[in-house]
């Protein structure tokens, strides 16, 4: 059963968006765009995974969580977690094309792809068995004991692992199956009323991280990013406001609620909360009345009065 679903990271688009808006010659740009690559890289990892899982049915009760972040020692987020009968099993997932070498002393993963580029990784075994253990934890101060079993997946199907390693139970995609079916051989230690109970604890302490916004998370000026409401036809940023409408200078689009896109960005990238000027400042206007009817028809949450009024985003229920 599935509890929690397959989704895409939460700041995907809006470090897309940040791209746009930042400098090409920015010191933060190459890296910015490398974690776009490496993120859309594990999303979909995860997501060709996750989708075995959906279609698999095992011969005991189990079940699925995608993308859990709970709090041990310290945060930790498991991208694929199972509860069944017979513990917590957390999935890995790789996804990392080419020859692949597990290296010891320091432990570490070594890429080599088919055009002879070299490139080398964090040890997934290491942050498995980091991930196993605050796991552990994470069950002793909730009173819940558990068995917690693991495995490294690569997704690629391009994938090969030369050298493997004997700090972790090492996977390809295809193999998933067969070594979630062995668990039914074991005793189980887990009824399900427990399995339940475990659900629920989950669900309550499962709490998504807060990447936002993104300025602050990659210590970026806000001042360096660039203004204005950008087109979604073309990608051009600096649409200008007539009445009742957007137009783009460049693709000559008109989009009456151009504006929304816009506020989602800066609260995304530069703060939390707005005010009227920096809400003129942001999407280019000139007029402060234009403003207020902008964020009055937003249903943002209001507080102050005048020129202190501040605007926010109402939290998203859970």
């Amino acid at each position: 059963m599935i509890v929690k679903g397959y989704e895409k990271s939460s700041h995907l688009e809006a470090m897309e968006t940040l791209l746009k808006r930042l400098p090409p010659n920015h010191p933060l740009y190459t890296k910015i765009a490398t974690e776009i690559r490496i993120t859309k890289a594990g999303d979909f990892g995860e997501e060709i995974v996750f989708r075995e899982l959906e279609k698999m049915q095992l011969p005991f009760e189990y079940l699925v969580f995608h993308k859990v972040l709970l709090h041990g020692e310290s945060a930790f987020e498991l991208d694929i977690l199972l509860i069944t009968p017979f513990g917590a099993i957390i999935l890995e997932v790789k996804n990392i094309i080419g020859e692949l070498e597990f290296q010891e002393n320091p432990s570490q993963l070594v890429q080599q792809k088919e055009t002879g580029e070299v490139n080398k990784y964090a040890c997934p075994a290491i942050q498995l068995n980091e991930y196993k253990y605050q796991l552990s934890q994470f069950f002793i101060d909730q009173n819940i004991p558990i068995q917690i079993y693991g495995a490294v997946v690569f997704a690629a199907r391009n994938s090969f692992v030369k050298v493997t390693t004997n700090k972790a139970k090492i996977l390809y995609r295809n193999e998933v199956r067969s070594f979630l079916r062995k668990f039914q051989h074991s005793n189980p230690t887990h009824t399900g009323e427990d399995i339940e109970k475990i659900k629920d604890v989950l669900l309550k302490k499962i709490t998504p991280f807060n990447y936002f916004p993104l300025t602050k998370y990659f210590s970026i000026n806000p001042n360096e990013l660039v203004r204005g409401v950008e087109c979604l036809t073309c990608g051009f940023i600096g649409m200008y406001k007539v009445t009742r409408t957007w137009i783009c200078p460049k693709c000559r689009k008109s989009d009456p609620i151009a504006y929304k896109h816009a506020i989602h960005t800066y609260f995304h990238l530069f703060k939390d909360s707005i005010t009227n000027k920096e809400c003129r400042d942001f999407l280019q206007l000139n007029n402060r009345h234009e403003a207020n009817r902008i964020l009055t028809n937003f249903h943002l949450n209001k507080t102050g009065s005048n020129k202190s009024t501040q605007y926010k985003m109402p939290l998203p229920n859970r």
